[in-house]
């Protein structure tokens, strides 16, 4: 009787720890085969539709063309105003293992015209931080518009970072806590960390 127990303890173990395994290669796998893709923006009234074929992007109102982009972007979001576009870094959360500190992680755009882009030098403080994978580090994840229309990411330094659409300048950034707690610091304070 305890002999089974055992076999099925270990059984148990072994499962769990080729699932956990699996986990951990296919989170460090190289990304998909590019394809077309739509993103819309929160409010859904607009969409950006990237096609590879012509290698641009349009954006459209009620499927009606309004502005073009050249290009294909990996990682991109589509502000309610339908004018701002943002593209996040082209690995997602994982850096190369010979990243530079001056790797564009995010771009602000309005219509086709370049507002504003944002090197890893300024979203991480210390690159110590960064978190080494199986292949890659991890620097942190874009999570997006936020309510207020904010453009928000959030770094392994556990630090969250609003970003101005229309300038691509940083507007806030905060130690995310636990739930309920209020931990937000004016920009000019959070660049003196």
């Amino acid at each position: 009787m305890l002999d089974r127990k055992i076999a099925s303890i270990l059984i148990a173990l072994c499962l769990i720890g080729s699932g956990i395994y699996t986990l951990v290669v296919f989170a460090d796998a190289p990304p998909l085969a590019r394809q077309n893709k739509t993103v819309c923006s929160v409010n859904g009234i607009f969409c950006a539709h990237m096609n590879l074929d012509n290698n641009q992007i349009i954006v459209k109102r009620n499927d009606q063309p309004i502005w073009v982009l050249p290009g294909w972007f990996e990682d991109a979001y589509l502000a309610d105003d339908g004018q701002h576009f943002v593209v996040g870094y082209k690995g997602l959360s994982l850096l190369r293992l010979d990243y530079q500190p001056n790797t564009t992680m995010i771009t602000f755009w309005r219509r086709n015209q370049l507002i504003r882009q944002l090197a890893l030098s300024d979203v991480i403080i210390a690159f110590s931080n960064l978190q080494r994978t199986v292949s890659h580090y991890r620097w942190g994840h874009i999570e997006g518009f936020d309510k207020k229309g904010r453009f928000v990411i959030h770094t392994v330094e556990n630090r969250s970072i609003a970003y101005d659409v229309e300038t691509g300048l940083e507007l806030e950034s905060w130690v995310k806590t636990f739930p309920g707690s209020n931990n937000h610091y004016p920009a000019k304070e959070a660049s003196t960390w």
